[in-house]
C-alpha cells in the first residue's frame, strides 16, 4: 500500500508482495458458530470499533457518517450520532464510560453524551482525517492521529489543544497511551512507530524495521511491548524500553489492518485487510493460534472485551462480527 492510502479509503487497495510462510504451524479455524450475534445496522465500511470499560457495549464509526453504541448482550442499537459530515474513522470511550470521542474524515473529533446522544464539544484543528483516538489512562487528556502527520494532545474537559508532537513524514493512522499514561506511541505511513513522553511531547524513541505503511497500533496491559500491524503484511513485536523488534509474526496474506492485545496480554488479535481473516497469536511465542472467518470484505478493525473471552471485528461489509473466544473446535481451513 502507498503512502497515500490507508485501508479504509474505499478506492483499489493495493497489495503488497508476500512474505514466506513456510515454517507456519498449522492453524485452527473456528467454524461460523463461534460467532456472538453480529451487530448489523451500519450503511456502509465500518471503520473502527471500541469496547466499553466494563464490556457491555460497543461503540463503532462507519463511512455512513454515524456512529453507533450498541449493546453487546442483546446486539441492539441504544443510541446512534450524525454530526460528522463525513465518514467516521476513529471512536473510543472515556474511562467513565458514560462519554465517547469519534474522529472524522471531516477533521473534527467530537466528544459525546453516550446515553443521552448529545455531543458535548467539538475539537477542531487537524488539517486531514482523524485516523486514531487514544484516550490517558486518567481520562485527563486524549491524543490524535491525524494525516495531517501529526499527533494532537487535548483536555477533554476544556477542550483545550495541549500540545502538538510533529516527527511523522506522513500521515499518523494509531495513537496509545501506556498503561501508566507516562508515554504516547504514535505510528503512520512513514512505516515507523515514535514514542513520546505523553507530559512534554518530547520524542524519546523511533522504531524501525516495517517495510510498508503501520495501521495499526496495541500496547501491553504492562506497558512494556508495541505490536504493530503493517501493509508489509507483518504483525511485530516491540520492547518499548529498548526499542529492540522482538517477533515478526506471518501468517496474513496481504496488509494487516489492526492489531489488539488480550487484556492479561497473553494473545494478540489482527485484522487482515488482504485475506479477510481475524487472527489469534500467541503474544509470548508468535505462534498462530486460531484463524476466523465470516467477514466477506477487509477487516479493518479488532478489539478484545475487557474479559478476554470475546472479540470484535469491524470492516469493509459493514458489519461488526462478534467473536466468543471461549468457544471452538479442531476443524482446520
Amino acid at each position: 500500500m502507498g503512502k497515500g492510502r490507508r485501508p479504509g479509503s474505499p478506492p483499489c487497495l493495493v497489495r503488497r508482495r508476500l512474505l514466506a510462510l513456510a515454517a507456519l504451524a498449522p492453524v485452527l479455524a473456528f467454524p461460523l458458530r463461534s460467532r456472538a450475534a453480529d451487530l448489523v445496522g451500519h450503511g456502509a465500511m465500518v471503520n473502527a470499533v471500541a469496547v466499553s470499560p466494563d464490556g457491555t457495549r460497543a461503540l463503532t464509526g462507519s463511512w455512513d457518517y454515524s456512529a453507533i453504541l450498541w449493546d453487546l448482550a442483546s446486539a441492539s442499537q441504544r443510541s446512534s450520532f450524525h454530526e460528522h459530515a463525513a465518514g467516521v474513522t476513529a471512536v473510543a470511550f472515556l474511562p467513565d464510560g458514560t462519554r465517547g470521542l469519534t474522529g472524522s474524515r471531516d477533521t473534527a473529533i467530537i466528544l459525546w453524551d453516550l446515553e443521552g446522544g448529545r455531543p458535548l464539544r467539538r475539537f477542531e484543528g487537524h488539517t486531514g482525517t482523524v485516523a486514531g483516538l487514544a484516550v490517558a489512562p486518567d481520562g485527563r487528556s486524549f491524543a490524535s492521529a491525524g494525516w495531517d502527520s501529526v499527533v494532537r494532545v487535548w483536555d477533554p474537559e476544556s477542550g483545550a489543544l495541549l500540545r502538538t508532537l510533529e516527527g511523522h513524514g506522513s500521515n499518523v493512522n494509531a495513537v496509545a497511551f501506556t498503561p501508566d499514561g507516562g508515554r504516547l506511541v504514535s505510528a503512520g505511513y512513514d512505516f515507523q512507530i515514535r514514542v513520546w513522553d505523553a507530559a512534554t511531547g518530547q520524542e524519546k524513541a523511533v522504531l524501525e524495521g516495517h517495510e510498508g505503511s503501520v495501521n495499526g497500533l496495541s500496547l501491553s496491559p504492562d506497558g512494556r511491548l508495541a505490536a504493530t500491524a503493517s501493509s508489509d503484511e507483518t504483525v511485530r513485536l516491540w520492547d518499548l524500553e529498548s526499542g529492540a523488534l522482538l517477533r515478526t509474526l506471518y501468517g496474513h496474506t496481504g496488509f494487516v489492518t489492526s492489531v489488539a492485545f488480550s487484556p492479561d496480554g497473553t494473545t494478540l488479535l489482527s485484522g487482515g485487510g488482504g485475506d479477510r481473516r481475524v487472527r489469534l497469536w500467541d503474544a509470548a511465542t508468535g505462534r498462530p493460534l486460531a484463524s476466523f472467518r465470516g467477514h466477506e470484505k477487509p477487516v479493518l478493525a479488532v478489539a478484545f472485551t475487557p474479559d478476554g473471552q470475546s472479540a470484535l471485528s469491524a470492516g469493509y461489509d459493514a458489519v461488526v462480527r462478534h467473536w466468543d473466544l471461549s468457544k471452538g473446535d479442531s476443524d482446520r481451513p
